[in-house]
């Protein structure tokens, strides 16, 4: 019997390509609202542990995901919070760069 994780992966493999059909029409903005607001609504709260390490120092913080799965919620974490803080503070100067050492879900 396969797990509620399997289970969500294969159905996101078997309809990825009617999404990206949809996503090259005008509905792809609407769409990706609808299913962060799913996600965030119906999802399970994950706590990240991130350890990164700048060129100030060597850092260990704790975010909070909603997802469905594990690996949604790291993906998410990644593309959602660090990378795009992290590449701000770059941007800004405050850092010179940053390397994502370990990242794991807390329980």
């Amino acid at each position: 019997m396969k797990t509620l994780e399997e289970r969500i992966t294969e159905l996101e493999r078997r309809f990825f390509p009617i999404e990206t059909v949809l996503y090259e029409s005008e509905l792809k903005e609407l769409i990706e609202t609808q299913k962060n607001f799913e996600i965030k609504n119906n999802g399970n709260k994950y706590f990240i542990e991130v350890t990164f390490e700048t060129d100030k120092g060597h850092y260990c913080k704790v975010f909070e995901v909603s997802a469905y799965t594990e690996k949604q919620a790291l993906f998410f974490c990644d593309r959602d919070i660090l990378n795009p803080n992290l590449t701000e503070l770059k941007r800004l100067g405050k850092i010179k760069w940053y390397k994502i050492i370990n990242k794991k879900v807390k329980l």
